[in-house]
């Protein structure tokens, strides 16, 4: 068992007479004591050294931390700083398209007013050219209309007829009509000679190209009948 400072300063040897202690007791208490303090010496040794040691492995793990402080702080800079920048760039982001879709919106509206002017314009033309067509169209529509009336007024004119057949007859008129006479009957002798109920084509010496007779006086026979 280890002494304890209270057990040496207390501890009493059994005296020889009034001041004498036996010796083999003070011998043996002072061995116990050397063996003591010699364990407390080598364990405070050893506790110096782990303190060395504990205390080297704090310093370095001081050392660490202000690294790590510093590693840290360098971060949060840096973050800091990204983030900064990151709102800054996403802020100059965020205002240019902002300008951009202003502009594009503003185009637009623009085009399409421009557009909505260009439509209503051309609408108007359509509009303007489509009531002068209807205008024209009723105009003519009411001249043909007019122009039939009169046609028809004047074929409906017994003297349009009684003057065209006062007309003089020219030398060749003549000839056509007095040759049309004699195709005439013989196209009637025909017919009543074979009882055959067919259409009779005119002869070829009548042809498409010499078109209505019209009975008109030759020019010699103005300048005669003047």
């Amino acid at each position: 068992m280890v002494l304890t400072p209270d057990e040496i300063l207390d501890h009493d040897f059994t005296k020889k007479g009034s001041r004498a202690y036996v010796a083999s007791e003070v011998d043996v208490f002072l061995d116990q004591v050397n063996t003591d303090y010699q364990s407390v010496i080598a364990d405070r040794e050893q506790l110096i050294a782990e303190n060395a040691k504990l205390k080297s492995t704090v310093d370095e793990l001081e050392a660490k931390r202000e690294q790590v402080n510093q590693s840290i702080f360098v971060a949060q800079e840096a973050a800091d700083r990204l983030k900064k920048e990151a709102d800054s760039e996403v802020k100059k982001q965020l205002t240019h398209a902002q300008e951009a879709a202003t502009k594009i919106i503003s185009d637009a509206r623009t085009k399409a007013e421009s557009e909505a002017i260009h439509l209503a314009q051309e609408n108007a033309g359509l509009v303007k050219e489509q009531n002068q067509l209807r205008t024209e169209v009723e105009n003519f529509k009411n001249s043909f209309l007019k122009l039939l009336s009169l046609q028809s007024k004047l074929l409906e004119n017994d003297e349009l007829a009684e003057a065209v057949h006062h007309l003089p007859m020219g030398e060749v008129t003549a000839q056509r009509v007095v040759q049309q006479e004699n195709q005439l009957e013989t196209s009637e002798m025909i017919k009543d000679d074979s009882e055959v109920s067919e259409t009779i084509t005119a002869p070829e010496s009548i042809s498409e190209q010499d078109g209505p007779v019209v009975v008109l006086p030759e020019a010699e026979d103005k300048t005669n009948n003047k």
